[in-house]
């Protein structure tokens, strides 16, 4: 029984199909099953101990610590948080609780009307010593304190936050719950205790979001079509033949099938397959579905460029060859137009339905999807090649065309135009789609005013109008604070979400003229919302919208107050700070990238603006030509791409960027090359056979150490380079914070001169202060108090929403109240993103310090990360193209350099003993020794084989003299013989001397032929030293010697010839060859004949078949003589060609051992073997081509 053999693909294909099945069993199964939570809780419960047990050596670091000292630390994990309070006061924290008011104190406390919304009690007060679970804010905490005298420290270890996005259930990630679970309260009737010290402190239990299994296991589920795939590809290799490549299709074919309706299923949990980040149809409705089948295609084609010469093989085996090579070519040809009609589709559609940027020059909008959309279309661009290597042996046989695409010429093309194509379809799709962008924004920019806030407004201004409370609180002075949250509270607490209100207050006393001068300006200029209304739409200085309200309230004794409402945007602060980076909208505003500024024009005249581009006041003649001849509304100057929207003759919105430099594209174009090109070397790896690579041993070694020395000096330098650019763009960004944080201090100080405490910050003076300087530098302020809690900020809601802790950041307020710092730069996070903010101590005109300013540093008007990632990425591109280019120089000076040495082994491989020639070499350098030794060689060579050849020639001649002596001398003994016989016989007088004298004639003819025939030998062995080669034509002159012999009836000729086959030899000896061959054929058919009749049997129909063709061996033809005879027995075949071995009654043996030397003579070759049709003798004659 014959036991099949698995080869080591066979084997690994057998684990990776194992793996996926494996893979695909757990995937469905755990999905199913129920989650485990009592070992979740003990997993969880472990990591807590650990945890927590890290906390309590921070606690009592921070317990011990001298009072008097700074006792934050700042190694204490970003999870934990330490607060040590000296006498109840926060002296020292690490970290901070999302809580407002964390004062301990145990006091009776009034509810303050300023603001409403604050907690009376801190919830830190309620922390004891046993641990408990808290929640702060938007986060859940175990928290406890520990005491020690005066000092007491509370500390918390967060377990959950629910605005975390480093893990799905927000948990924790250090504490290992796995994902399906959650963590929920004690309260909670289902779930399993973790527990702290013995003690449960909260519970775990199963997730109950719909669609969370399939989410949780789709890694599995990738992981195993990636191992069915790769389990594919190995069974296809070990065999490549067309029964293996239909049924790996078929699987892959399934297999994708089955993903592409999985992935029907998850799009409410993978964004993969959300139509929110890319739709298109119902066949490609994600960007998931596109991938799949990209995979598809690709997967395919691969498979089927493996298994291409087993499909070649078998085209080569039809009936109709040339019919089977056309309908191949075909086929081939229009899949590849296929695929490129595929890519330029799918790159369409990608670009125009989906907010994926694929314009490799604008970084900041890159995103996991860019990368992935450009592995597909790269992935299936280079399918292209490969189906083009399929075409290319179809094109050889119907046509002669060869050509290699993966050549180095052709990998370079390729990938040129490759690249081009990408850059300019990104270009030229993206601007399109950003043009359809600003005409969305300029059609909405054109809807100036608040409909759903005017009637809200409308809505609440009669009852602020009547509010007794806030009339009462219209006389008291300083009294802005405590109406604007009455009406906040009481009127507008929604709208306040995305509004900023402001209240300002004007008593009858009033005598400052500024103050009557801006009041009068509010509430006369703009237009009233609607009739009757105490409101009106203005815009401020700034081209921003603004709604303005004032209102009168009488009091006795204090006669009437006016008050000024002013409403406005949060996004009129987007260029400040908080709201840039939390991302403030108000409903129905426009969200506009902040590298584009835009203007409204209205009757010509600048009505508002935004963004760095400097706009001119007017329309003027200038500018509207520009206009007027614009293509598609687009305007290109001043270095920045202006799109121009007409709203009516005289009014128009202009939305401008920064133009895109050419050589953003040409970096772009450079990049997309070397990727091509590198992707279609790596696939010509394969084709390098061993016997190449060993062939150049030395040169690729002096080639490859060459290379890395290069690489290495490119690297190097390119790694100088790009940390030069992010030093000096570090040191810019670290001198661009250092002046804001200056101008804001000193801005601070000029203008707080005489304040003498942190509460006078609360008068409606001080906030005006703040707000100016806030408007001025376009940056939000925050004010902390000496003790580094927050007072007074131009975005309060940032800290009444908990999104930032009450307190500063402790490394700051170390460095400026301990450390004693002019200015404190550090990088802190407000959610996931990270965000430098500028610390500086305040003082007044006393020196003392009153205050602590914080500001975010949000400035946009460089950016200097892209412009270090976009150098760097120039850099490198340029190294690359260095790279190659000096790999191109090395490789043909390394050539030119073994360019003797090569030669010299070609001399020696294609010269015979007769024709070696000298080397060259005109440089003084070590192998100009090497070349000298060799022509030296060379020159002794020749002397030596002219005299050897000499010496051959004079051996030849006396060996031949010797053989013409004997071959003579035998036939002239018995002529002699018989002559004396004869002449005896007649001097006797013997009657039947005449009959015996035809019988002696006859027989001394037939030994003067011989004596003929060897002279004929011996004179074509003279000539063979001295006819010169000419020009013959191969075909016709095999024609006319089978024409000579083509005479008989009983052998049948047939030949089969070459066009033009031309060669350069002594046409006589050549003839003779020939003549020799084919007499042979005839003779040993004849004697066959012969033999057959004297046998009594039908004589047999004899054959000789001569053919003209390419020979196997490069640059030679073959000339083969084949017949039906009987051939040359095995022990004979060795004998053929030594001179005087003849098989013949009447031969020299002379005939095929002078064919030999003749075309010895001439560089070819002869050689017998048994004919494998005709099952006679076959000889071939292989004589080189012109």
């Amino acid at each position: 029984m014959k036991v099949k053999r698995f080869g080591i693909k066979s084997c690994l294909a057998g684990v990776f199909l194992a793996s996926a099945v494996i893979l695909l069993f757990f995937s469905l199964s755990i999905s199913k099953l129920p989650g485990n939570t009592e070992r979740e809780a003990g997993k969880v419960s472990r990591a807590v101990s650990d945890r927590m047990h890290i906390l309590d050596d921070y606690i009592g670091s921070a317990l011990t610590a001298d009072r008097r000292v700074w006792a934050g630390h700042n190694n204490v994990p970003s999870d934990m948080v330490i607060y040590r309070y000296i006498e109840d006061t926060l002296q020292s924290w690490s970290n901070q609780f999302p809580v407002r008011n964390d004062d301990i104190a145990s006091r009776i406390v009034f509810p303050r009307l300023s603001k409403p919304g604050e907690s009376i009690n801190s919830p830190l007060a309620e922390v004891t010593q046993e641990p408990s679970f808290a929640n702060y804010g938007q986060k859940w905490y175990l928290v406890k304190s520990e005491s020690l005298g005066s000092r007491k420290v509370i500390a918390g270890l967060e377990i959950v936050d629910s605005m975390s996005e480093d893990s799905p259930n927000g948990v924790n990630s250090k504490l290992g719950l796995g994902r399906g679970y959650m963590i929920v309260p004690l309260s909670e009737s289902s779930g399993s205790a973790v527990t702290f010290d013995g003690k449960p402190v909260f519970k775990i239990m199963s997730s109950p979001v719909s669609g969370q299994p399939a989410a949780t296991h789709s890694t599995m589920i990738w992981l195993a079509i990636i191992c069915f795939i790769t389990a594919s590809l190995l069974h296809l290799a070990e065999k490549k033949s067309m029964k293996r490549l239909l049924l790996v299709l078929g699987g892959l074919m399934a297999v994708i099938a089955a993903t592409y309706f999985w992935g029907e299923n998850m799009k409410n949990s993978s964004r993969l397959f959300s139509p929110t980040v890319y739709a298109d149809g119902q066949l490609f409705n994600s960007l998931g579905t596109v991938l799949i089948t990209v995979l598809l295609i690709i997967l395919c084609i691969g498979c089927t460029f493996v298994t291409r010469n087993d499909i070649f093989r078998r085209i080569l085996k039809t009936r109709r060859v040339k019919l089977s090579l056309w309908i191949y070519a075909i086929f081939v040809l229009l899949l590849t137009t296929g695929v490129l009609v595929f890519v330029h589709v799918i790159f369409r559609s990608v670009i125009l339905n989906s907010n994926i940027s694929l314009e490799l020059y604008r970084l900041n909008d890159l995103n996991i999807f860019s990368l992935l959309v450009y592995l597909m279309l790269t992935g299936l661009l280079m399918t292209v090649p490969l189906l083009t290597q399929m075409l290319m042996p179809a094109l050889k046989r119907l046509f002669g065309i060869r050509h290699d695409l993966f050549s180095a010429g052709g990998r370079t093309v390729t990938a040129v135009i490759f690249a081009s194509y990408m850059v300019i379809m990104a270009g030229t799709l993206g601007f399109r789609k950003e043009q359809n962008r600003v005409n969305v924004w300029a059609n909405r920019l054109s809807i100036e005013r608040d409909i759903s806030l005017e009637l809200e407004l409308r809505r609440v201004e009669d009852k602020i109008a009547s509010d007794q409370l806030i009339g009462t609180l219209s006389a008291i002075q300083n009294s802005n604070g405590i109406i604007l949250n009455r009406i906040i509270e009481s009127y507008m607490p929604m709208a306040a979400q995305d509004y900023d209100i402001a209240v300002e207050l004007f008593p009858e006393s009033v005598r400052d003229k500024g103050a009557i001068a801006y009041f009068t300006e509010m509430v006369s200029r703009g237009k009233t919302i609607s009739d009757g209304s105490r409101f009106r739409y203005l815009r401020d200085a700034g081209g921003h919208s603004l709604y303005a309200g004032s209102f009168a309230y009488y009091n006795y004794g204090n006669g009437v107050t006016m008050m000024l409402m002013r409403v406005s945007p949060k996004s009129n602060r987007e260029n400040r700070g908080y709201a840039r980076l939390l991302g403030y909208s108000a409903p129905g505003d426009v969200l506009i990238p902040a590298r584009y500024s835009y203007a409204k024009y209205s009757g010509k005249v600048l009505t508002s603006y935004k963004g760095n581009y400097s706009y001119p006041t007017i329309v003027d003649e200038d500018l509207e030509h520009e206009i007027d001849e614009a293509v598609d509304g687009v305007v290109r100057m001043n270095g920045y791409t202006h799109f121009v929207n007409k709203i009516s003759d005289d009014d128009l919105i202009i939305v401008s960027r920064p133009k895109t430099e050419d050589f953003s594209y040409i970096v772009a174009f450079l990049f997309l090359t070397l990727v091509f090109y590198f992707c279609l070397t790596l696939m010509t790896l394969t084709r390098v056979h061993p016997r190449h690579r060993e062939s150049n041993y030395y040169k690729s070694r002096i080639n490859a150490a060459m290379l890395l020395a290069l690489i290495m000096t490119l690297i190097t330098l390119a790694g100088v380079s790009v940390l030069f650019v992010y030093r000096r763009n570090s040191a810019n960004l670290k001198s661009s914070m250092a002046d804001k944080v200056n101008s804001l201090q000193t801005l601070l100080q000029a203008r707080c001169r005489y304040v003498q405490d942190f509460s006078d910050f609360s008068s409606q003076e001080a906030s005006m202060i703040l707000e100016d300087i806030s408007n001025t530098m376009k940056s939000d302020i925050t004010l902390y108090t000496t003790n580094g809690k927050e007072f007074r900020s131009t975005t309060p809601e940032v800290f009444d929403r908990m999104l930032l802790g009450s307190r500063m950041n402790p490394d700051a307020f170390e460095s400026i109240i301990y450390k004693n710092k002019r200015y404190y730069i550090g990088k802190e996070y407000i959610g996931a993103k990270p965000t430098y903010f500028l610390y500086a101590p305040v003082f007044n005109a006393q020196g003392k310090m009153i205050a602590i300013m914080c500001s975010p540093f949000t400035d946009e008007s460089f950016d200097f990360k892209s412009e270090a990632v976009l150098h760097s990425i120039s850099v490198v591109t340029v190294f690359m193209i260095l790279l190659l280019l000096a790999r191109f120089i090395m490789a043909t000076a390394v050539d030119k350099m073994f360019k003797p040495l090569s030669e010299m082994g070609r001399k020696m491989n294609e010269a015979s003993i007769n024709n070696l020639e000298y080397i060259v070499y005109e440089r003084d350098d070590e192998v100009a020794r090497l070349v000298r030794a060799y022509n030296l060689m060379v020159h002794d060579l020749y002397n030596s084989t002219r005299k050897l050849t000499q010496a051959e020639r004079d051996k030849a001649w006396a060996t031949m003299a010797r053989q013409v002596a004997h071959e003579i001398k035998n036939p002239l003994t018995p002529i002699k013989l018989q002559i004396q016989r004869l002449i005896r016989m007649k001097s006797n007088g013997n009657p039947a001397w005449a009959d015996r004298f035809d019988e002696i004639s006859v027989e001394v003819l037939k030994q003067i032929d011989l004596l003929a025939d060897t002279a004929n030998e011996f004179s074509t062995f003279a000539k063979l030293y001295t006819e010169e080669p000419v020009e013959i034509n191969l075909d016709n002159l095999l024609k006319e010697e089978i024409d000579l012999f083509d005479s008989r009836d009983n052998i049948k000729f047939s030949y089969m010839g070459l066009d033009n086959a031309s060669v350069m030899g002594p046409k006589p000896q050549l003839t003779r060859v020939f003549v020799n061959l084919i007499n042979n054929a005839v003779q040993a058919i004849e004697n066959a004949q012969a033999e057959t009749e004297e046998k009594g049997l039908e004589p047999f129909q004899g054959r000789i078949v001569v053919s003209l063709r390419l020979s196997s061996k490069d640059g030679f033809y073959d000339i083969v003589f084949e017949d039906n005879g009987p051939g040359v027995s095995e022990e004979n075949r060795s004998k053929l060609f030594t001179p005087n071995f003849t098989t013949k009654s009447n031969g020299t043996g002379l005939g095929l051992s002078i064919c030999r030397n003749i075309l010895e003579k001439c560089n070819g070759e002869i050689f017998y073997s048994k004919s494998f049709t005709l099952k006679g003798a076959c000889f071939t004659v292989r004589f080189p081509r012109k």
